[in-house]
C-alpha cells in the first residue's frame, strides 16, 4: 500500500508548501501568502484566522488573501487534487466517495449572499458543500477530489414542480455531475479502479444510466425497489427474495456499539426506466447486481439491519459481494471528514461576511480537514513508517523534547506511531492497552497544543523555523 505523504520530500518546507507548491494564482505573491496563510490555519485549524495568524501582519494577509478574486476556490483545489491523483496512483482500487453537508451561519446576520438549507418554518441560512473523497478500500485517505461549493437562490420547489424539471436544473443533479468529474479523473489513475461510493440519495436513474454509459465503477446504497425487465419478477425485492442466503457476514456498528451477523443475497437484474425517463425516449435498460444484506436475529430493542446495494461491477461469487459490502461501509469516512471540517476547524464560525469569501476559505479547509483525517490513519497504515512521512523535524523535534515523552520517542527516528500516539495524548488520549485507537477529535486537539509548542521550539533551538 501506498503511503505518500504530503510532507514526504523535503520535510523542511512544511507541509503546505509541498502540498500547494504548483498552485497557480497568477501572481508569485499571492502563492506565497497561500502557503503561509494555510500553515497557519492548520497549526491552529479550530481557531478563527485572527488567533491563528502568528501576528497582525499574518492576519491582514489571509483577510486579503480570502477577499482576492484571483484566489478562487477552483485554483486553490486544483493542486490538491493533482497531488490527490499523485497519492492515487499505485493504489490498485480507489473508493470515491460522494456526499453532501449543510453549513449554518444564520447566527451571522451581516453575511451576504447566503442561502436557505433548511424548510421555510426554521430559515436557516448557510452554504451546502458536496465533496468526494478519495480513500484506500483499507480506510486511508488520499484527497479530495471533487469540491462543489454553493447557496441556494430559494426553497426548494414543489413535487410536481420537481418532477417537471429536467434533471440538468435539479439540485441532485450534482451526483451526476460528480459522477463525470471522477469519471474523467480516473484516466489519470492508469490501471487501477477508482469506484465511486455513494448513500441513498445517489439512487437516481440517470446516475445509473451515466455510469452505464461512462463505464464509471459505483456501489451505491438503493433507495427504490426499482422494476426489473424479467418474465418472472416484477422488482429488485421479488428477484431477491427467492434467493437463498449465499453468505454470512460479520459487522461492526459503530453506532450501536455492536456487532451484527448479517445474510447476504445479491442477484444480476436489468432495471426499467421510470416513466419519466420513458416519457422522454431515453428508455435504456441498465444492468447492475444486487446485493442484499440482512440481519435476521438482531439483540432485543434494535432494529434489524437491512440494506440493499447495487453496484455494474460483475459479481460471480460471495467473496466479491463480501468485498463490495466492505468497499461500502467505508462510506463512513467522508461523514468522519465533514465532522472534522465542523467540528475540528470550526468553520461555521468563520465571519468572513461573504459567500464568496467563505467558498475560498472552504476550499482551503478541505485541505487542512483532510491532512488532520490522513493523520489519524496513516498511523494504521504505515505504523513502522519514520515520523517524517507525517510530521515536519520541528514538530519531531517538539515532541521528542518533551519531559513526558523523552523516555518514549527515540530522539533520532520516531515511527509514525510513536509520534502520533504522542500527539493524541496531547490531546487527552491516554493510550491504555485497552484502549481504541484514538479519532480525529483527540487528534485534533493535540495537533493544536503541539503547533503552539512547535514555535516555542522554533523560537529557541538554531536552525529550526
Amino acid at each position: 500500500m501506498s503511503t505518500t505523504s504530503p510532507t514526504i520530500e523535503g520535510a523542511d518546507k512544511g507541509w503546505a508548501v509541498i502540498e500547494f507548491e504548483d498552485v497557480d494564482l497568477g501572481d508569485a505573491r499571492l502563492e506565497k501568502r497561500l502557503w503561509s496563510v494555510a500553515e497557519d490555519l492548520s497549526r491552529q485549524p479550530e481557531y478563527p484566522i485572527n488567533q491563528a495568524s502568528h501576528d497582525a501582519a499574518a492576519t491582514k494577509a489571509a483577510y486579503r488573501l480570502f477577499d482576492n478574486e484571483k484566489v478562487t476556490p477552483e485554483r486553490i483545489f486544483a493542486v490538491h487534487r493533482k497531488r490527490s491523483l499523485e497519492r492515487m496512483h499505485k493504489e490498485p482500487v480507489v473508493l470515491a466517495i460522494q456526499d453532501t453537508s449543510f453549513f449554518n451561519f444564520s447566527s451571522h446576520k451581516k453575511t451576504k449572499g447566503l442561502g436557505p438549507i433548511g424548510d421555510r418554518d426554521k430559515d436557516a441560512q448557510g452554504l451546502i458543500l458536496h465533496s468526494t473523497l478519495a480513500v484506500t478500500p483499507r480506510g486511508l485517505p488520499l484527497g479530495v477530489l471533487s469540491h462543489r461549493c454553493w447557496a441556494r437562490e430559494g426553497y426548494r420547489a414543489s413535487e410536481e414542480e420537481q418532477e417537471r424539471k429536467p434533471i440538468e436544473e435539479k439540485e441532485s443533479y450534482r451526483w451526476i455531475a460528480t459522477l463525470r468529474e471522477v469519471a474523467s479523473l480516473s484516466l489519470s489513475h492508469g490501471k487501477g479502479m477508482v469506484v465511486t461510493i455513494a448513500d441513498r440519495e445517489s439512487d437516481i436513474y440517470e446516475f445509473l444510466l451515466e455510469a452505464q454509459k461512462l463505464n464509471a465503477s459505483y456501489v451505491i446504497r438503493a433507495c427504490y425497489d426499482r422494476h426489473v425487465r424479467s418474465p418472472v419478477h416484477r422488482t429488485i425485492q421479488d428477484h431477491r427474495d427467492e434467493l437463498s442466503s449465499q453468505a454470512k457476514v460479520e459487522v461492526e456498528v459503530p453506532t450501536q456499539n455492536r456487532r451484527a451477523l448479517l445474510d447476504l443475497k445479491f442477484t444480476r437484474v436489468d432495471l426499467r426506466p421510470p416513466e419519466r425517463i420513458t416519457r422522454a425516449k431515453n428508455a435504456f435498460i441498465v444492468t447492475c447486481w444486487a446485493i442484499r444484506v440482512a440481519e435476521n436475529a438482531p439483540p432485543d430493542g434494535w432494529e434489524p439491519l437491512s440494506w440493499t446495494l447495487l453496484t455494474n461491477i460483475p459479481i460471480g461469487s460471495a467473496a466479491q459481494a463480501v468485498e463490495k459490502l466492505s468497499w461500502y461501509r467505508r462510506r463512513w469516512s467522508i461523514e468522519e471528514f465533514h465532522k472534522i471540517l465542523k467540528s475540528g476547524c470550526s468553520v461555521e464560525d468563520c465571519r468572513l461576511q461573504t459567500a464568496e469569501r467563505l467558498k475560498r476559505y472552504f476550499a482551503l479547509f478541505c485541505v487542512i480537514a483532510w491532512r488532520l483525517f490522513w493523520m489519524v490513519h496513516i498511523k494504521r497504515a504505515a505504523p513502522d513508517a519514520p515520523a517524517e512521512v507525517a510530521l515536519t523535524q520541528s514538530e519531531i523535534g517538539t515532541l521528542c523534547s518533551l519531559k513526558r515523552f523523552k523516555q518514549k520517542l527515540p530522539p533520532a527516528s520516531p515511527t509514525v506511531r510513536q509520534a502520533l500516539i504522542a500527539i493524541a495524548c496531547l490531546g487527552g488520549y491516554l493510550n491504555r492497552k485497552n484502549d481504541p485507537p484514538p479519532g480525529p477529535t483527540v487528534m485534533w486537539r493535540g495537533w493544536q497544543r503541539l503547533a503552539s509548542m512547535t514555535e516555542l521550539y522554533e523560537s529557541v533551538v538554531p536552525g529550526c523555523g
